[in-house]
C-alpha cells in the first residue's frame, strides 16, 4: 500500500540535556511534523510513502527536503515557495515538569500560505492508496483548510482510503467563536473519511456529539455511534493509565468491536511524536490486512518505544517493535 500525507513540515528547536531556553545558548534542529513523523516511520516499516506539502524556496527548504529524503519520504509532491518554515521550541520536561512546546510563525509558513492550485492534487490522489490528513491543517489558514477539504473529497471520490487525525490544538484555536468554526470544518471533512484517530473528548468537547459518558461502556457506545453516523471503518486512539507507574493502552474500534492492547509501562525520554507512532502502527496493520488485535498491539508497542527515542520522528523498525512485544524486559542486545 502506498501511503501519502498532507501536512506541514516544521522545524523543531530543542535545548540540550533537559535545559530551559534561559539556560542554554545551543539548540538541536530537526525537521518534523505529523506527516513527516508518520510517513518516516512507515518508510522504516518498508512502506512506500509521499508527502504533499510546501517548504520555503531557500536554503531552509532545501535542508528540509534533504532530511525528508534521508527519512525515506518521496519528495515528488513537495513544492517550494515563500520564505518561512513553521517552527517550535521544545523544552523537554523532566519528572514533574512537563514538556513545553512554543510555536512560532505557523500562519505565515510556506505551507500555510500555499493555495490549493499550487499542489498537484489529482496526480497525488491517483498515485496513493491511502491518504492521511492532519487536523491541524483545519486550524491554520483558509488556504490549508480549502486544500485539506478538497483533497479529502477528491480521494473519497476516487475510491481511495482517507485517514483523518483530529489532532485538535486549543493553542491554535483560542479566539472567540473559533471553536465553533472548527466544529464545522471537522464535520465537513468527516463524511469523506474511512479511518479516524481521536478520542471521546474530541467528540464531546469539539463536535458536541453526545454527552460525556459516565463510564467506559458508554464511551465505547458513543464512539461506535459516531462511526455509524459517518460510515467509518476504524477509530483508534490511546489512553494513558497509571498503575503505580505511568502506562498506556491502545484502543481500536470498528462499528461492532472494541479492541484493547495490553497495558504497557511508559519510560519517557521524549513523548512528542508518540501519537504519530501509534498511528503509523495502525496504518501498517490496516494496509497489511492484519487482524484487529495484532494491529492494536503492534501500534501500542510502537508508541511505547517512540517515548524512548529523542526527537519527534519515530525511528523504530518492525523488528524492534516485535522484539519489544515478545521480550519487554530485555535491556541489552548483542
Amino acid at each position: 500500500m502506498k501511503i501519502g500525507a498532507f501536512g506541514e513540515v516544521m522545524l523543531r528547536l530543542t535545548p540540550p540535556e533537559y535545559l530551559l531556553l534561559e539556560q542554554s545558548n545551543q539548540l538541536r534542529m530537526e525537521f518534523t511534523g505529523t506527516g513527516v513523523n508518520l510517513l518516516s516511520n512507515l518508510s522504516h516499516f518498508g512502506q512506500e510513502t509521499a508527502l504533499l506539502t510546501m517548504v520555503p524556496d531557500n536554503r531552509l527548504g532545501e535542508a528540509a527536503l534533504a532530511n525528508l529524503r534521508r527519512l525515506g519520504i518521496a519528495p515528488d509532491f513537495i513544492g517550494q515557495a515563500g520564505d518561512h518554515l513553521g517552527s517550535f521550541f521544545a523544552e523537554i520536561g523532566y519528572g514533574t515538569r512537563p514538556t513545553q512546546v512554543t510555536y512560532q510563525n505557523r500562519r505565515n509558513s510556506a505551507f500555510s500560505i500555499a493555495a490549493t492550485k499550487d499542489y498537484l492534487l489529482a496526480d497525488f490522489v491517483a498515485q496513493m492508496d491511502l491518504i492521511h490528513i492532519c487536523g491541524i491543517s483545519l486550524s491554520l489558514t483558509e488556504q490549508t483548510v480549502a486544500t485539506a477539504l478538497t483533497l479529502a473529497e477528491m480521494a473519497h471520490g476516487a475510491g481511495k482510503k482517507v485517514c483523518f487525525d483530529f489532532n485538535f490544538r486549543p493553542s491554535l484555536n483560542d479566539e472567540p467563536g473559533q471553536k465553533a468554526e472548527m466544529k464545522q470544518r471537522y464535520e465537513a471533512i468527516l463524511p469523506y473519511c474511512d479511518l479516524v484517530f481521536g478520542s471521546v473528548r474530541d467528540l464531546v468537547e469539539l463536535l458536541h456529539f453526545g454527552e460525556a459518558p459516565a463510564d467506559e461502556v458508554a464511551g465505547t457506545a458513543l464512539i461506535q455511534d459516531f462511526m455509524k453516523e459517518y460510515g467509518l471503518q476504524w477509530f483508534a486512539g490511546t489512553k494513558r493509565e497509571r498503575r503505580d507507574e505511568p502506562g498506556v493502552i491502545g484502543k481500536l474500534y470498528t462499528p461492532e468491536h472494541e479492541i484493547k492492547s495490553a497495558w504497557h509501562k511508559l519510560s519517557v525520554l521524549d513523548r512528542i511524536g508518540a501519537g504519530d507512532a501509534y498511528a503509523a502502527g495502525i496504518l501498517l496493520g490496516y494496509g497489511a490486512g492484519w487482524d484487529l488485535q495484532r494491529t492494536c498491539e503492534f501500534a501500542t508497542g510502537n508508541a511505547v518505544l517512540a517515548h524512548t527515542i529523542q526527537g519527534d520522528v519515530p525511528l523504530t523498525s518492525r523488528k524492534m517493535v516485535e522484539h519489544y512485544l515478545q521480550h519487554p524486559d530485555v535491556d541489552l542486545l548483542r
